[in-house]
């Protein structure tokens, strides 16, 4: 040897290879064959290829008697042109560029060293002596300068069928383990990776053997194919120019590509898969198709790929930022010939968004149009109603930090900005309110459904009703008085919405405890008076004191000793002889003037023995609707009505209902 030669090792060249053990990287060795079988028969047939071109790869498996036994490798025949002189120089060739034409980097055969422990090449092929038949080991076992082993060439006889059979067998231990089992599978894999000669149509016949039973790969894609439509997008890219076909297909979802994810973008490079990218989170999409069981491939091709694409065909050469922005335009295209189903992933959307803001209307304020805010901010990935939730509060976020921005501007700006920037606010703020009304309309739903429910049986084969202090503890929370609560912590309104801003109130509590001359120790469920200072201050208004009492739910037995109106009217007399109202430290709160008017409102559940008292009563006419009955008592100068608990509830509900129209989120 001389000392200037330049040295080769094998070994490091295969231990440098990319080829971590993974169920793809198992098969590549696979792909390399069946491309160099491709090659083969381009240059044997050249335009005739598709016709007259045959592949097979046939599937070998263990001696196991499991159902489906594991892979130890695979036969790949072809009848191409066979290693004649050219091609076996070309072999014996570490990165050859004999293939440079149709994308050959000269090192595929060198993955079949890094994944399996052997491979058995037999060739026939024409030479000027007549058909020649080439055979030979290839492994790093023995000598590893040279993995070429018993090597022998002969004549092949007259009748001889070029080709080539390479043998990949077995598998090195950590690649067999990744092997997927299923032919199925691998067929999906083999489309995928020749998924340009497919589209194209411009595949060999190719078939797979497995155990006596056949696929055609060219028939299983075709008849798996649902669409397809080709487009050309040209764009800019670092100031060149750049062209990227996008080839769109529509498959049945048997023929996926892989096991996790629906969609994907296939990214190739001198006619092989470089680079496959899952675009679900980025569609949004579910199956599509008529039938909604397809998957969505695009394949992208380009010359601009063809030429950056590394010797392992497994990443391209240019940078992470070009890559992706040619994925940016190739997403951009997918979605519009996708359009269909995204738009109908839009309106799902909307009508998802439009439920969130029911439930929380103060995103009024940013999504008062929500189609339109579906499509300016929603990902089309973003489909669940908490992640929804997020992105509208990330708006209202945003929007609030922007209305403070433009305040602090206000001084420097002038003339017709000053103007739009004003009217931008004002819009703005206008619309925050709409939305704390609608939460507070929303809210008040909620108390309205949960009293329902309340009033319906606790035990429905008892015909049990809950106790009346659930119903209070919806209207006011028992032993509670305004020191304890704010006037929005009440819910007062059911039975009058004047009675929303009634703030000062004893909620089931002795008189004693709150009247300055009060010595009773009966309890009115609650008792109300209208606080000017914690309202509005309307000069030379009395406002009436509020008394309201609450009878269990399915009471039926009333007597002459507890009418309800007899007992409200009592507390009306020895409120009205309390003289004032007190707060917690026993100071005079409000004064109750002898001409203090009264509201008492009496709810229960209405019976035979309940109206024939009411019938006799002060309260003895009959409301409008004819469901409830009121009246007044001159001496108590107090007004009384007493209703069910199905008219309180409907009539709420009806006046809640009318803020939701009025809103617009009915």
């Amino acid at each position: 040897m001389n000392e200037a030669d330049f040295l080769h090792n094998i070994q490091g060249r295969i231990r440098n290879l990319g080829f971590a053990p993974s169920p793809m990287n198992s098969l590549f060795p696979l792909f390399e064959a069946v491309a160099n079988s491709f090659h083969a028969i381009e240059e044997r047939f050249g335009r005739d290829a598709s016709k007259l071109g045959r592949v097979t790869v046939e599937i070998i498996r263990s001696d196991s008697e499991d159902e489906s036994p594991p892979i130890e490798g695979f036969k790949i025949a072809d009848n191409g042109i066979g290693l004649d002189a050219d091609h076996w120089l070309a072999f014996r060739t570490a990165d050859t560029p004999l293939k440079l034409s149709r994308g050959g980097k000269g090192v595929g055969r060198l993955a079949w060293l890094k994944v399996f422990e052997d491979v058995t090449i037999l060739s026939l092929f024409d030479s000027t002596e007549g058909p020649m038949r080439r055979s030979f080991h290839f492994n790093l076992a023995g000598e590893a300068a040279n993995p070429i082993k018993e090597h022998e060439v002969a004549a092949a006889g007259d009748d001889a069928k070029l080709g080539t059979l390479v043998t990949l067998k077995p598998f090195l231990s950590d690649y067999a383990i990744h092997c997927p089992r299923k032919v199925e599978t691998i067929a999906s894999h083999l489309v995928g990776h020749f998924l340009r000669y497919f589209v194209s149509y411009d595949a060999p016949k190719f078939v797979i053997l497995d155990e006596g039973n056949a696929i055609d790969l060219t028939d299983y894609y075709a008849e798996n194919v649902v669409a397809e439509k080709a487009d050309r997008i040209t764009k800019t890219l670092d100031g060149e120019e750049v062209s990227l076909d996008v080839f769109h297909i529509l498959l049945r979802k048997n023929l996926k590509f892989h096991d996790s994810g629906k969609h994907f973008l296939v990214y190739v490079g001198d006619g092989r898969v470089v680079k496959q990218q899952n675009v679900d989170n980025q569609l949004g999409l579910g199956y599509v198709g008529p039938n909604a069981d397809c998957i969505y491939i695009g394949l992208v091709s380009s010359h601009f790929l063809d030429v950056h694409v590394n010797q392992e065909r497994t990443r391209y050469t240019f940078s992470d930022e070009a890559f992706d922005a040619i994925h940016k335009f190739a997403i951009s295209s997918a979605k519009e010939y996708l359009g269909e189903y995204i738009e109908q992933l839009r309106l799902k959307q909307a009508e998802i968004t439009l439920n969130v803001i029911r439930e929380n209307p103060m995103f009024l304020s940013v999504a008062s149009d929500v189609n339109s805010y579906v499509r300016e901010n929603l990902s089309l990935g973003t489909q669940k109603e908490e992640d929804i939730y997020i992105e509208l509060s990330r708006s209202r976020r945003r929007l609030s930090r922007e209305v403070k921005r433009d305040i602090s501007k206000l001084n420097q700006s002038t003339g017709e900005e000053l103007e739009e920037r004003v009217k931008r606010i004002t819009d703005i703020l206008n619309a925050e309110k709409k939305g704390s009304l609608a939460e507070y309309v929303a809210h008040r739903k909620v108390i309205l459904d949960l009293l329902d429910s309340s009033l319906s049986y606790e035990n429905p084969d008892e015909r049990n009703y809950l106790k009346e202090e659930r119903i209070h503890e919806l209207v006011i929370p028992l032993r509670s008085d305004n020191e304890e609560l704010n006037y929005e912590d009440h819910n007062l309104w059911i039975l009058d919405d004047r009675l929303a801003f009634y703030s000062y109130f004893k909620s089931d509590k002795p008189f004693k405890t709150f009247l300055s001359d009060g010595d009773s120790r009966r309890e009115p469920d609650i008792a109300v008076v209208f606080d000017r200072s914690l309202a509005f201050d309307r000069e030379g208004n009395n406002e009436p004191i509020v008394i309201v009492e609450f009878k269990r739910p399915g009471r039926t037995s009333y007597s002459a000793s507890d009418n309800p109106v007899t007992q409200v009217l009592d507390y009306v007399k020895i409120m009205r002889r309390g003289g004032s109202f007190l707060d917690r430290a026993g100071k005079v709160r409000k004064p109750i003037p002898t001409s203090a008017r009264f509201i008492c409102f009496i709810v229960a559940d209405f019976t035979d023995q309940l109206i024939d008292l009411l019938e006799t009563s002060v309260a003895q006419h009959r409301s409008a609707d004819g469901e409830g009955f009121f009246g007044y008592s001159s001496p108590h100068n107090a007004f009384i009505e007493i209703l069910p608990y199905s008219k309180m509830l409907h009539d709420a509900r009806l006046r809640n209902e009318a803020f939701f129209s009025k809103l617009g989120i009915s």
